[in-house]
């Protein structure tokens, strides 16, 4: 989360920088051309070039709020997942076993897997 949240200041400085770069390019006065900084200034003859890359940056903006949103909703399930689990059982008694199996329905032979889950006697005890 914290990768979404650099993303995002960084963007929405670009696009402010490029707003105002915007601005100073088609204003029609010379004279504030120095407040243009660098990466913009080489092309302040073509004002169309700042706004797409303005634009662009924009939604970038909009993509990282987007990216943060969604991250902080998985934090979010993955943290209810955690705890829920937290008392789940993983003791040897737990397997997993291949066997033969009939079924009724279809009246066909096939394989099933059987999980078999055997709690430990004080466990029960503790949830009368």
């Amino acid at each position: 989360m914290g990768t979404t949240t650099y993303i995002f200041f960084r963007n929405v400085k670009q696009y402010n920088e490029a707003s105002d770069a915007y601005a100073n390019a088609i204003d029609g006065n010379p004279g504030n051309d120095y407040q243009i900084p660098e990466p913009y200034f080489s092309v302040k003859d073509q004002p169309e070039r700042i706004k797409n890359f303005r634009n662009q940056v924009r939604q970038n903006v909009d993509y990282s709020v987007l990216f943060f949103i969604l991250f902080w909703g998985l934090n979010v399930v993955d943290a209810t997942v955690d705890a829920h689990l937290k008392t789940f059982d993983v003791s040897n008694d737990l397997s997993l076993q291949i066997r033969p199996g009939f079924s009724p329905l279809a009246q066909t032979n096939g394989i099933s897997l059987v999980l078999n889950i055997h709690p430990k006697p004080r466990q029960l005890a503790g949830l009368k």
